[in-house]
């Protein structure tokens, strides 16, 4: 396994990966892919390390949350039959962000026209996958998304939308930020400095919540 650099030389920092250290612990992603039909690039892509659950449909939607998938591959035709009928996979990748934002959540499709018709949930997609694409297109999509769902840039700018609600003035949120990402892996030292530029509990308890998610993060790929 590659080394995580940052650890090392910058013990508060937070950073993201390079290209070595992605190589290096991306199977440790959590994957699943909710299809009622079988995916023929599955098997190859275990086969290549991938950690993959497949899931036909989902009926306890708590359940599925609460297994902390970091990527969903979501049909969205013949999946959501009891949980969403009218709506089927849109209305699922609709509760997904809305309940877990933090999970990136790629449509798996062939429907164009039904991205048009439901255009307002697509909107919330990371990113669409055709039902036609080989298989080296396919694990390219998949890597990109495991590379965001390990991003911590991405999971900070969702915190934003949250900091924008709190915060009007952008120098601040600025001003979060680099502290966020100076001081991140030192939680208490982070909340301390915010604290101490008189930001509200509001804006603490996003920053601790994001914070957690890093913690979490590079809890899992720390060898």
């Amino acid at each position: 396994m590659g080394k995580l650099y940052f650890w090392k030389n910058n013990p508060t920092n937070l950073t993201e990966f390079s290209q070595e250290e992605f190589d290096s612990i991306k199977f440790k992603c959590r994957i699943s892919i909710i299809d009622d039909e079988e995916i023929p690039h599955v098997k190859r892509l275990r086969q290549d390390g991938y950690n993959i659950t497949e899931f036909s449909d989902i009926e306890r939607i708590g359940d599925f949350i609460r297994q902390k998938y970091h990527v969903v591959v979501l049909d969205i035709q013949g999946v959501g039959k009891t949980l969403t009928p009218e709506s089927e996979g849109w209305g699922m990748l609709k509760y997904l962000k809305k309940e877990c934002p933090h999970t990136v959540v790629i449509v798996f499709t062939g429907a164009d026209w039904s991205i048009t018709k439901y255009k307002e949930q697509a909107e919330l997609a990371d990113d669409f996958i055709g039902k036609d694409l080989e298989f080296l297109d396919f694990k390219a999509k998949l890597d990109t998304a495991v590379k965001k769902a390990f991003s911590l840039k991405y999971h900070f700018n969702i915190e934003k939308q949250n900091l924008m609600k709190e915060i009007s003035n952008a120098n601040s949120i600025s001003e979060i930020e680099n502290i966020v990402f100076k001081f991140g892996q030192n939680k208490e030292k982070t909340k301390d400095k915010l604290i101490k530029k008189k930001y509200t509990s509001e804006v603490i308890s996003i920053v601790d919540s994001f914070l957690s998610i890093c913690e979490s993060i590079l809890k899992l790929v720390k060898p």
